[in-house]
This record gives C-alpha cells, structure tokens and sequence, in this order.
C-alpha cells in the first residue's frame, strides 16, 4: 500500500531519508543547514510502500522569473522541487516507480506552479510541460596525477592549459576555513551570480561561512589581495565543484576562474576520486578542460487547468535551448 506524507522540519524527516537519498545534497545535514542559512519554505515530501520510504523530495518555494533562459522579466512564485542552493542533484529520488508515484502526488497536492529541476530522465508524461534545463559537466577521472591528465589532452587544449599556468607564480592559492569567508568574497560570488543565465535563489553570507566542515574553501590571492575563489567537496568517489567567486577585472589578467577550475580538477585527481563534478554554469570553459555534458531535465505544472495548457503551449520557452559541440579536449583513447 503507497502513501504519502508531508514534514515542514529537516528535524521530522525518519532516519531512513538519508539511506535512500544518493547524493550528498539530497542528506539532511545539508538539508539542515539550507534549512537555517536559506530559508525557502522547505518541505520534504516522503513516499511509503507498507511503511517502507522509497522515495522522498524537497521542496522550497521562491518567486522567480519563468522565463529565465530567454531573459524576459517575467517573476512567478515557484514551488520548485531541488536542491535550494543551485546544485545538480535532483530534488527527487528513490526507486523509478515510487518517484513517478510521488511526482503525481506533488503535482495533485501542491498549488500554483510546481517545477521539478535537474530530473535525470525525460519526463513521458503528456500532461506536463517538460524539457532540457541546464546540463552539468562532469569528468569520469582515469588520471593517475596531473601530468597524466596534461599528457591526456589534445596538444591545443594542452598549450592553452599551460599559458594559462604561466603567471601562476604571480599568484598564491590557499585553503582556509569556511568560517574565515567574507564580504570581499561575498561581492565576488554576487559578481558570478548576476552574470548567470540560469539564476535561481541568491544565497547569504552567512549560508558560505557555516558551511559544514567538510567543504573546502580555495582562495587565490594577488598581492595578498583576493581576486577569486571556489568551494568544493568531496563525498564518496565524486569530488564536486560547489560555487565559486571571482572579481573579473583581475580574472582579464591571469585567467584566474580557468586556474581555480584546474585546481578543482587537479585536487579531483590527486584525492582519486571516479568522478569529478564540475557543475552547470560556464558549460564551455569546462568542457575545454575535458568535461562531458551530462544532460539535465525539467517538469512543470500548473494547479490552474487554464494556466496548465498555456505552459503546456509555451513550454519550450521554459527550458535550456543552448546547443553546444563536444569538445573532444582528451584524447579518444585515453577515455
């Protein structure tokens, strides 16, 4: 027998959650500590079969412009079912049937307009919108240390990786405390945020600071000046890209967002991670460094039947449309 309950407290979720859940932020420490830094009108929806979880999903609710990807003012509230703080882990997950089951729950239940982000199948349903939203670029990781990655790559992609590198001794990297994060690194990750194409919640200082510990914070420094930074994190085989910061004047001078993305890679490699997550912004850069796109999906729906068949009408307007060419930076058959 299926059913479905509804917590409004990452302290009501049963234990069972964290066993089901298959990436590190869909697990309640994080969950927690979006709950108490970004606070969004969590909810976490769980569904049972003879009182057994098998699948669960968050939920936040943001007023957000629905039209984001062709950059047309257009701000809704949203109840999106994600990860509040821009990851590519899907908001949903659990086995294959349970979590159809519960998306029609949501859908039935929640009103207004409900949006599932970062799916990781195509949706077959006919009576929702449904498309691509953005891709996460990620690094399957068959490199014993950097050089062999460097040996890996195309020797054009290589000779631009090693220009890059040229004023590193210019720069100084360092990993500090979370806690040491401050407005100058704040204003540089609001510096990334504007300029992004896909944006969704605007996260605080606080949330950066009261990191939890296993996250780690790389500064690049110029004359004892910040001119960049990144967050990663590293959980099972994956090591994942978090979110960074940069002030784009310097970054004109020394590259510094394509440094501190090798320093992701090379930290990746040297920690012998399988996967290295490099996230769902700046899908180029990325793939130029030997990322793949691993292709994300969206679903939405609307309680109103009226609204309903007008998103289903105009849901291409809703999803990533951007087309974009393998790269091919390594090697084929070093793969």
């Amino acid at each position: 027998m299926i059913t479905f309950r509804c917590v409004y407290s990452v302290a009501d979720i049963p234990d069972e959650w964290d066993r089901i859940a298959e990436e590190y932020f869909q697990k309640t420490p994080f969950l927690q500590h979006a709950e108490t830094y970004n606070p969004c009108k969590q909810r976490y929806y769980l569904c049972f079969d003879e009182e057994k979880l098998v699948s669960a999903a968050i939920m936040y609710s943001l007023r957000l412009d629905i039209l984001t990807f062709v950059k047309v003012k257009s701000p809704l509230k949203m109840n999106i079912v994600g990860i509040p703080c821009s990851v590519s882990s899907p908001g949903i997950f659990g086995t294959s049937d349970a979590v159809e089951s519960l998306k029609k729950y949501i859908f039935e239940t929640e009103k207004g307009f409900v949006l599932f982000l970062n799916l990781k199948e195509k949706s077959e349903a006919t009576s929702h919108a449904h498309g691509h939203t953005l891709p996460s670029v990620v690094m399957s990781n068959n490199f014993s240390n950097w050089d062999d990655y460097l040996v890996s790559m195309r020797s054009s992609y290589r000779r631009r990786l090693r220009r890059i590198f040229q004023p590193e001794d210019k720069l100084h990297f360092e990993k500090i405390p979370n806690i040491s994060f401050n407005e100058k690194m704040y204003l540089q990750y609001l510096n990334v945020y504007k300029k992004s194409s896909g944006k969704l919640e605007m996260l605080t200082l606080d949330f950066f600071r009261n990191l939890p510990s296993e996250f780690i914070l790389t500064v690049c420094y110029f004359k004892k000046k910040i001119i960049g930074w990144n967050m990663a994190l590293a959980h099972r085989d994956t090591y994942y890209f978090f979110l960074g910061g940069i002030d784009y004047n310097e970054n004109k001078i020394f590259n510094t967002y394509f440094l501190l993305l090798s320093i992701i890679i090379k930290d990746g490699i040297d920690r012998k991670a399988k996967i290295i997550e490099l996230g769902q912004t700046a899908e180029i850069p990325k793939m130029r460094m030997g990322g793949k796109l691993h292709h994300r999906f969206m679903e939405a729906h609307h309680s109103n039947k009226v609204y309903n068949k007008l998103i289903k009408m105009f849901g291409s307007s809703l999803e990533y449309k951007r087309k974009l060419e393998d790269t091919n930076a390594i090697k084929k058959h070093m793969r």
